[in-house]
């Protein structure tokens, strides 16, 4: 014991020493190219991070994601499926295209070869594609879809359901380009049946513009029911690249299917043979309803990820929602449990996250209601879904107080012990309806969104702390009630299928919000992302192309360098005054410090997590980090995301302009000074030296 007070006394003696020596000369702690920033920057920070202080437990689930099924998110998104209206369910091309579905084209067309959507014979959905030919001899004829990006000595799964009459030849399918083909299979199919062919394509060159062509000689009648062409290198029908995209994220739940798509879903669509579902038109596309819930189920187990599920109680029922339970959390030996067995899948998929509808206040929402009906309509289906599995955990819609100021209330007074979470949304909308892409070509308009954005999770904070007063005040003692924010993103501008490009400025927003649910962690345990592919996504993708844009990049970052026990921290540096959350109404604080702190600490303690978001649009800031009651290695990492300007994007054609930048520190002491970047999120990565000096 007597040794112990020695080895400690010698321990903050040292402590002492260290800061004063590091006071006295801060140019030791730094490198040349930070010295040389330091001489340019007019703004300081003090930051003290306090080890031994845990304010908090982090739950994971805060860092989730949402799926939605439209807008290209799993169709021409993240499932690998490459041809469009694949069912053909939409409508003709114009003039000479005419009796064709879109986007395919009619090939051998002359006065003796008809095309037609048949609403009569059909293999799925309410329509199929005709072709009858009276042409003789070797006359060929058929349909062809073009645009497809094909790769060299790769390999391409192609199924189709064709049925024919009269054909005396073989049916030809086959990978061709503007002159040459690059790969070719036949077929013949017995008359008057549909039939089902599964074959694989070749190609012996590379294409950007290929097309996938059926076609057949002579005289005869031929209908597509539905064609199907994947990568052979597909992971269970998914992208491999967006799913090890994922996989590396480490996202830890994913909400699906939707959104406003939800209230309009029957999930009794989406199980089974998938050449056999009826395609859906949702919110302005085609969707051919390939992914249902076993295919989800699936996608979680590839990523390694757990569902949150939504149920549908705009159109739906509590009788349909109850059998979605039982057929995900079901054994085998009960109805509902039973289909998911013939449907492949014998072991229940237990899950435990569930939300009951979406946004049923809203004006835009299928089935939208009042407060009352809806908290006698949630009460309906939460008895109905626990009758199945009592131990589910239940997400009711919740609403902002200041726009819908009896919404929860009303929630609490009805259904109270019948929900774990009230959902909250936001999207930093304040601009969008009025807003284009080019404003932000004005840079005083560009200066004024910036801060906006960047100030926004303000706004967000005050939603939860709200939100979190009310429910404590309407519930009994006991009803430990928590926030789900499962729907949020800055959504700038309109734009079709919610293509909206992000900058650098929207991953300063991405982390400024995770630093707002892990102060408020006591309140929000379930956090959800909106969303991931192509629509206010995360990642996009255009055929074979792929960019990550700055949300996930911040993801990424957070997800793969921080720790469950939030650490108490401090900042001592400039502000300004905050913008506008939503019209008319301000931020939650009068003034936003330029600098915004999280500290977290991992379960075995041998790592601290410094993360710094400088929201400054044109200043770095010198900072001093002191850390107390941690004694750290001589080493330690940087992890950071900036670039010089704030409006800087990826894209296709430059996937890499913002990327995550690593960097290893060495002479690490008790208190540093550093320099970060202007606009930018930084996480620093310390270790636990060792306890005897």
């Amino acid at each position: 014991m007597k040794n112990f007070l020695i080895h400690r006394k010698i321990y903050y003696l040292l402590n002492f020493f260290i800061l004063v020596n590091f006071f006295t000369s801060k140019v030791t702690a730094q490198t040349d190219s930070e010295y040389n920033k330091n001489l340019n920057s007019s703004l300081n920070a003090f930051i003290e991070v306090n080890a031994g202080n845990r304010i908090g437990k982090i739950n994971p689930d805060i860092y989730g994601l949402f799926m939605e099924m439209c807008f290209n998110e799993f169709n021409g998104g993240i499932w690998a499926e490459m041809l469009k209206s694949r069912k053909f369910a939409g409508n003709d091309g114009e003039d000479e295209y005419y009796g064709v579905v879109k986007p395919w084209y009619p090939i051998g067309k002359n006065s003796k070869t008809v095309f037609r959507h048949d609403n009569s014979i059909f293999y799925c959905g309410r329509q199929s594609q005709k072709i009858i030919s009276d042409n003789e001899g070797e006359h060929r004829c058929g349909i062809g879809q073009s645009g497809l990006y094909i790769k060299n000595s790769k390999n391409y799964d192609v199924r189709l359901n064709i049925r024919q009459e009269g054909i005396q030849g073989k049916i030809r399918i086959a990978l061709e380009g503007k002159e040459d083909i690059y790969g070719v299979q036949v077929l013949e199919a017995e008359p008057d049946i549909w039939q089902r062919f599964e074959l694989s394509l070749n190609s012996i060159a590379s294409d950007r513009d290929a097309s996938i062509t059926i076609t057949f000689q002579g005289s005869g009648k031929l209908w597509v029911g539905s064609v199907s062409m994947m990568p052979s290198e597909n992971m269970s029908g998914f992208r491999k690249d967006i799913v090890l995209a994922l996989k590396e994220m480490k996202p830890p739940n994913i909400r699906w299917p939707g959104g406003n798509m939800v209230s309009e879903y029957d999930w009794e669509d989406g199980i089974g043979d998938r050449d056999l579902r009826p395609p859906r038109f949702i919110r302005g596309l085609w969707e051919p309803n390939d992914v249902g819930i076993d295919e989800f189920m699936t996608l979680c187990r590839l990523i390694g990820t757990k569902p949150y599920i939504a149920v549908n109680s705009g159109d739906g029922s509590p009788h349909d929602a109850a059998n979605l339970v039982e057929y995900c959390n079901g054994k085998s030996n009960t109805s509902y449990g039973r289909k998911r067995a013939d449907n492949g899948h014998s072991q229940p998929y237990n899950i435990r996250l569930w939300g009951i509808g979406n946004e049923m206040y809203g004006n835009w929402q299928n089935g939208h209601v009042d407060e009352e009906t809806y908290a006698r309509r949630h009460l309906s289906f939460a008895r109905a879904m626990r009758s199945v599995d009592k131990d589910i955990k239940l997400v009711a819609v919740g609403g902002r107080p200041w726009k819908y100021p009896d919404w929860n209330k009303t929630m609490c007074n009805i259904s109270a012990g019948h929900f774990d979470y009230v959902s909250l949304h936001s999207y930093a909308k304040k601009y969008r309806r009025h807003m284009k892409k080019d404003d932000l070509k004005d840079p005083d308009f560009a200066r004024e969104f910036y801060y906006y954005i960047v100030s926004a999770p303000h706004g967000i904070e005050e939603q939860i702390t709200k939100t979190f007063h009310e429910l404590q005040k309407s519930l009994s003692p006991g009803n430990d009630v928590k926030i789900a924010f499962d729907e949020w993103n800055c959504w700038a501008y309109m734009a079709p299928h919610e293509l909206v490009d992000f900058s650098l400025r929207d991953g300063l927003y991405t982390a400024g919000v995770l630093h707002a649910f892990r102060r408020q962690n006591k309140a929000v345990t379930l956090g959800n992302f909106s969303k991931v592919v192509n629509a206010l996504s995360m990642i996009r993708v255009n055929g074979p192309d792929l960019f990550f844009n700055p949300q996930y990049l911040v993801f990424k970052m957070y997800i793969n360098h921080s720790g469950p026990h939030l650490i108490k921290s401090t900042v001592n540096c400039d502000d300004y005054p905050a913008p506008e959350y939503e019209k008319g109404r301000t931020q939650a604080i009068g003034d936003i410090p330029f600098i915004d702190v999280s500290a977290t600490m991992s379960e075995d303690e041998e790592s601290l997590y410094v993360a710094v978001i400088n929201r400054h649009i044109s200043k770095s800031v010198d900072a001093v980090i002191q850390l107390k009651d941690w004694l750290p290695r001589h080493q330690a990492k940087r992890i950071s995301l900036a670039c010089d300007d704030y409006m800087t994007e990826n894209t296709f054609e430059f996937p890499e302009r913002i990327k995550i930048e690593e960097e290893e520190l060495k002479n690490v002491r008790f208190s540093r000074d550093i320099i970060i970047p202007k606009h930018s999120v930084t996480i620093f990565e310390f270790y636990k030296g060792p306890e005897k000096i």
